[in-house]
């Protein structure tokens, strides 16, 4: 798992790309926007680019969702809550 905390923007997107990458060529990834205070378009569009890829090279790659209100706004607002494969929590999966 990768944790994101504190700002996602044009001015700490470099590292996360490169790191989300490494991690998704030894196996599945989860990466969890739940610490993240803040993101602007450069970070929507990282997601969208790691998406993009994780389809072309049969990558896994889910989501641990954003819980500040502005990030879960940003994320609403460009179409891109609707597409995040988002990691199961233990309330939804069904009984087996």
């Amino acid at each position: 798992m990768i944790s994101v905390t504190g700002e996602l923007d044009i001015a700490t997107i470099g590292s996360l790309g490169p790191a989300v990458r490494a991690e998704l060529r030894q196996g599945s990834v989860v990466l969890d926007l739940s610490g993240l205070s803040f993101m602007d378009s450069s970070g929507v569009r990282l997601i969208d680019t790691l998406l993009r890829e994780v389809d072309a090279e049969g990558w896994t790659l889910t989501f641990r969702p954003a819980l500040h209100r502005a990030v879960r706004q940003v994320l609403e607002m460009t179409g891109m809550l609707a597409v995040l494969p988002i990691e199961a929590t233990p309330l939804d999966r069904s009984p087996e």
